[in-house]
């Protein structure tokens, strides 16, 4: 595909990739439909005429002779019928032929080159952002298959129909030709001159959906940090301003497209109903026949039809040419990432055997930053040697290992020259690790795909994670995860070929035991690997430097076996309570969809009016057919023009309504759905905040993604399409049968048969057909939505250990897969448009039957006749639509179920969701001063998960404020679930857990939640794996604060002094204005810990809990941390988790979970 360079799509943008041969089909059945429209008005007409002249049958007579007369006609009639439908049904399947593969493509291009690093502005920083580019990978090009699927079809008609329509009104009447002729042209001079002003604006919708899906993830990603901090509800506050912002401008978009459709609809209204008032005129002056009156009149609104037809779906389809145009935009110059794509540097040497590394002047430095991160003049590594960058926090060692795998930020300015292997010949551990497949066992096969079963048991084992292999990843500790990490690039050594290891931080997070299984696993490596370590870790360093020759392997260190009790899950709710709640859901699915319904609250939010608007704007179209066919029968009797005015004025009255009734049937809807798309979004925020199961699976996965963006754009496209189309079609079939029984009683049963026709059989094969097709379509595109994230999210270690390609191609090979099952399950697509067109045609035609068995003829029988002929012909489009929203109907409601399943999680019977505690932070006391917390205690505690394991049992401790708790044990020895039961988030199985307060009361959270609300908002939390947001340094501290109490600039100062970044952020030209990237990626991992940690001391809490703070730390820097914390948390109370022995002996009391036991610190 040829990169674009235009700065707006345009219609053609997504013709160079249709063949010839699907477009000249289309056009073959696009004349098939439009014979089969002048077949079907030409037996109309003429047996309408045959009625009104009286020639054949009489007003008493049986009628036999009149329905000899008309049989013929009505079997003219009935082909064009079938052939109409016929054409209906084969363009729908030859669309979609058309559409598919196209949007498979760019998706897996954009993938691959997000994944290689060749987006041009693919990065996390960009202004497009990796959320965004998720967003538009996924969401954005689904948009495709409304261009390809409908506005395709719509302009194929648009060329074809009215040409043979037109040729026919010419060959009849010339006058009503030429009307056509001159009013025509303004319906691609309105689309132009409308599309040039949505053109700017359909890009502004596009910027607003990329700032919602870069904040949603960006949120996602933090939650737990979010709610350690207590600011979930400010956050979810923000989350709400940017759904409105995106709503308003959604709205205004809309708007305007709404109004390039009033205006289409208004000229072919106004159209159609001068051509009947220059008929009835001509008619009445005896200027021409009643058969060619009506011939003219039936067919001059389908030459409108294609080309309205065509500016709606152009429209509709805007959002994926725009999606198409940024797609182009993002892969058109080549760019291939900071290393590759800056000149000085050397290329990357392929060769096998090129295992060696040199560095000449290199020169890193971040944008924004005054000094380079990184300054080497030279270095050199050869083949097999070990290198150890044991430098302290914030000397670079992360930016040069970034350096060397390729990993460095577009916006980063690199000098000098390095040589290094391929990336197919290295493997890389990252200081914080992402993954993509949902075991352990999938992930080492991803980067390792010959490996045989027992490779990957041994260096799961050399790591001690072999029991890992079938769990979830999403639900492994970071120190568990790290692990994996390792092992994986220890299976990419041992068989897929990689000859180096670049590892940052490889022992971070991990316990003694687990610590001594990675050092020896690394020190074992074979002596052709070259290995370049950045650590903290001294053990490691001192073993990888002893011994006098490079590359000798170490002696195997025994791992110390202590309790390991396994993998301890995320926190979630207890067993009991959650089967409980899992079984009410699965039981209340029909409930909960209702339930759903109901909150979009009908008639407040406009959506019971847009239905009502949209059976009158169908009425109305009804009715302006109707009475232009009554006022010309009668104008053919020549009556003075006085008795035909009400008629002319009728006329004019519908056309008019109709495009009116629509522009605000069309507003009204949209903006109900797009407020029930942000209450939904809101309500889905505020489950998943009150579900910590969820939250490892949030923050390592593109399940935020899915849920919040994907899910519920589903819901909302599919709403306007589902909830508006049946009701309004049901109320309009319900007016013409009630207008032929009042009018011409023997039709009715004619109507009750198109009816059934139309909203039975049609429904039911669409339903029938689609079920699978559509709801498959939908799981699909949510899959796709976050499996792209997660995909993105791990793009780093993909590009860095050379699998990529792999990905990427694994990627394309299932969401080619899915098209393909889609597509063979949507081969009888168009069947209910099918059916509509049968029942209002042969409804049509049924009238001349039903009128000739009657035996009545004359003028007055032939103008009712016209009438209900005719409202029968309009029955088309409700009817199709009733069918096309039958169809959607699967789709919907299994978006509605896959939306109430997080909500349900939300009815857990948890009384303390996790804005409760933030609701409360700043709450009274009964003589007005803030409440304050004084200790925290645990008795007997026990915490029990699904399937009835005890994480933590029996577990007892109490800390004061001015008082350090240590937590010391194992991975998956309960150390998180502890920290969820002391933030008030997880209930105990057994024991209690107290709040004390600054009067002596102790409070049980769960048996007093109003009054522990206050006490629980004065605990912080800082998480294990703190995300930073993609902000300033002043952004990220103030979370620590509410918008009501925010921080100021001196405070934040003696914060980051008291973490020991006084020293860096006097570096800083920025100052707190200074952007640290997403995820704190510009800082080195000491100093996003620290910076963590900085964040929590702002936040004015009486308890902190602080997870692992001395991670990615030196001894000599953690010790620092520490005796720092220790001052600037003086009289508060520290609960401390921790691996690290030595910090935990400066603490007051120790609390080891492999035995339960309280015991004073051991004092190095």
């Amino acid at each position: 595909m040829t990169p674009m360079k235009t700065t707006a799509a345009g219609p053609h943008q997504g013709l160079r990739e249709v063949p010839r041969s699907q477009l000249a089909l289309l056009a073959a059945l696009a004349a098939v439909k439009a014979v089969g429209l002048i077949l079907l008005g030409q037996a109309l007409a003429t047996g309408i005429t045959v009625v009104a002249d009286g020639t054949v049958g009489s007003p008493s007579g049986t009628g036999g002779e009149l329905t000899g007369a008309l049989a013929p006609l009505c079997l003219i009639g009935a082909v064009g019928v079938l052939l109409r439908a016929a054409a209906a049904w084969g363009m729908t399947q030859a669309s979609q032929r058309t559409a598919w593969g196209t949007k498979e493509r760019l998706r897996h291009r954009l993938v691959a080159a997000e994944l290689s690093g060749k987006t041009r502005q693919g990065s996390a920083d960009s202004p497009n952002g990796r959320g965004a580019v998720a967003a538009l990978a996924s969401r954005g090009l689904d948009g495709l298959d409304e261009y390809y699927s409908t506005f395709l079809p719509a302009l194929v008609s648009a060329a074809v129909v009215p040409l043979f329509i037109g040729a026919r009104i010419l060959a009849a009447d010339w006058v009503s030709a030429l009307i056509l002729v001159l009013t025509v042209p303004l319906v691609p001079v309105f689309m132009s001159l409308i599309g040039l002003h949505t053109r700017d604006r359909v890009a502004q919708a596009a910027a607003g959906l990329d700032a919602l899906s870069n904040q949603l993830a960006e949120l996602a990603q933090g939650l737990p940090a979010l709610i350690g901090l207590r600011r979930s509800a400010e956050r979810r506050q923000g989350l709400t301003a940017v759904s409105r912002r995106y709503r308003e401008t959604t709205m205004s978009t809309l708007r305007t497209a709404f109004l390039s459709g009033f205006a289409l609809e208004l000229i072919a209204m106004i159209s159609v109903a001068v051509v009947a008032v220059f008929i009835g005129v001509r008619l009445v002056y005896g200027q021409m026949g009643l058969e060619v009156g009506l011939l003219a009149l039936i067919l001059a609104p389908e030459v409108f039809l294609p080309l309205r037809s065509v500016g709606a779906a152009f429209h509709a389809s805007e959002d994926g040419l725009e999606a198409l145009r940024r797609a182009e935009d993002l892969l058109g110059d080549g760019h291939e990432g900071p290393l590759a794509g800056a000149a000085e540097l050397g290329e990357r040497d392929a060769r096998p055997d090129a295992a060696g590394i040199g560095v000449q002047r290199l020169r890193v430095q971040y944008a924004g930053s005054a000094a380079p991160a990184v300054s080497i003049a030279e270095l050199t590594v050869s083949r097999g040697e070990r290198v150890v960058l044991d430098g302290p926090s914030g000397s670079g060692k992360t930016t040069l290992l970034h350096a060397l795998a390729g990993l460095l930020p577009p916006e980063t300015t690199i000098d000098g020259v390095i040589d290094v292997p391929d990336s197919s010949d290295t493997a890389w551990i990252g200081q914080h690790p992402q993954f993509t497949e949902p075991t352990a066992t999938e992930e080492l096969l991803l980067y390792a795909p010959n490996a045989e079963l027992t490779d990957l048991t041994h260096v799961l084992e050399d790591v001690r994670a072999g029991h890992l292999a079938a769990l979830p990843l999403d639900g492994l500790s970071p120190g568990e995860l790290r692990r994996i990490a390792v092992a994986r690039a220890l299976l990419r050594i041992r068989c897929a070929g990689a000859s180096l290891l670049l590892a940052d931080e490889p022992t971070a997070h991990l316990d003694a035991v687990s610590a001594g299984a990675v050092r020896s696993a690394l020190a074992c490596l074979a002596q052709d690997v070259t290995l370049i370590v950045a650590t903290h870790d001294r053990q490691l360093s001192d073993l990888l430097r002893q011994g006098g020759t490079v590359g000798q392997p170490v002696p195997m260190i025994e791992p110390r076996h202590d309790r390991q009790t396994g993998t301890e899950p995320l926190p979630s709710q207890p067993a009991g309570p959650t089967a409980a709640d899992e079984t009410s859901v699965r039981t209340s699915s029909r409930s909960a969809r209702w339930s759903l319904l109901r909150s979009m609250r009908w008639w407040r939010s406009g959506m019971g009016g847009g239905v009502l608007l949209a059976t009158a704007s169908v009425l109305s179209g009804a009715a302006l057919t109707a009475v232009s066919g009554w006022l010309i029968v009668n104008a053919s009797t020549r009556p003075p023009m006085m008795v035909l005015m009400v008629a002319i004025v009728g006329v004019r009255f519908f056309g008019l309504g109709r495009a009116v009734l629509r522009y605000a049937q069309q507003l009204a809807v949209h903006r109900a759905v797009l407020d029930w798309a942000t209450a939904l979004r809101t309500r889905l925020w505020d489950a998943l905040s009150n579900r910590p199961a969820g939250w490892g699976k949030l923050t390592r996965s593109g399940d935020a993604l899915t849920h919040l963006v994907a899910d519920v754009d589903e819901l909302r496209d599919a709403a306007p399409r589902v909830l508006v189309p049946l009701p309004a079609a049901i109320l309009a079939w319900a007016g013409s049968l009630i207008t032929a029984a009042l009018l011409f009683p023997a039709t009715q049963g004619i109507f009750w048969i198109a009816g059934a026709l139309g909203f039975l059989l049609g429904p039911w094969l669409a339903v029938r057909v689609e079920r699978g097709s559509a709801a498959q379509a939908a799981r699909h595109r949510s899959w796709a939505t976050g499996r792209i994230s997660t995909l993105f999210a791990a793009a780093g270690d993909l590009r860095a250990n050379g699998v990529a390609p792999r990905a990427a191609a694994d990627f394309n090979q299932h969401d080619q897969l899915a098209s393909r099952t889609t597509l063979r399950a949507a081969s009888g697509a168009g069947l209910g448009e099918a059916i509509a067109v049968i029942a209002s045609g042969l409804a049509a035609i049924g009238c001349l039957l039903v009128a000739g068995a009657t035996g009545a003829s004359g003028a007055e029988t032939a103008a009712l006749l016209a009438v209900v002929a005719l409202l029968a012909l309009s029955l088309n489009e409700p009817l199709a639509n009733a069918s096309d929203a039958a169809a959607k109907l699967p789709l919907f409601g299994d978006r509605l179920d896959a939306i109430a399943r997080v909500l349900s999680s939300n009815d857990a019977p948890a009384p303390l969701p996790a804005d409760a505690a933030e609701n409360g932070a700043h709450a009274a006391g009964q003589d007005g001063r803030p409440t304050r917390l004084t200790s925290l205690e645990l008795e007997q505690v026990s915490v029990t998960w699904t399937g009835n394991t005890p994480v933590v049992e029996h577990i007892s401790a109490r800390v004061e404020r001015g008082g350090w708790l240590a937590i010391i044990g194992p991975s998956g020895s309960g150390k998180s679930s502890l920290l969820a039961v002391l933030l008030g988030l997880v209930r105990p199985s057994e024991g209690a857990f107290r709040l004390g307060d600054d009067v002596g009361m102790l409070i049980e959270p769960w048996a007093e939640p109003q009054k522990a609300a206050p006490l629980l908002g004065r605990i912080t939390w800082c998480p294990q794996e703190a995300h930073l947001f993609d902000s300033s340094l002043r952004n990220n501290l103030s979370l620590g604060r509410s918008a009501h109490d925010p921080a100021d600039d001196p405070e934040l100062h003696a914060a980051l002094d008291a973490v020991g970044l006084g020293h860096w952020f006097d570096q800083q030209s920025g100052g707190l204005d200074t952007r640290i990237g997403s995820g704190g990626h510009r800082l080195s991992g000491g100093q996003r810990q620290r910076l963590a940690v900085a964040r929590a001391l702002v936040a004015r809490a009486d308890a902190v809990l602080l997870d692992e703070p001395t991670a990615h730390l030196g001894q000599d820097e953690a010790a620092e941390l520490i005796a720092d914390l220790r001052e600037a948390l003086a009289g508060m109370a520290v609960v401390m988790v921790t691996h690290d022995a030595q910090m935990a002996g400066d603490a007051d009391t120790v609390l080891d979970l492999s035995t339960g036991a309280l015991s004073p610190p051991v004092r190095a």
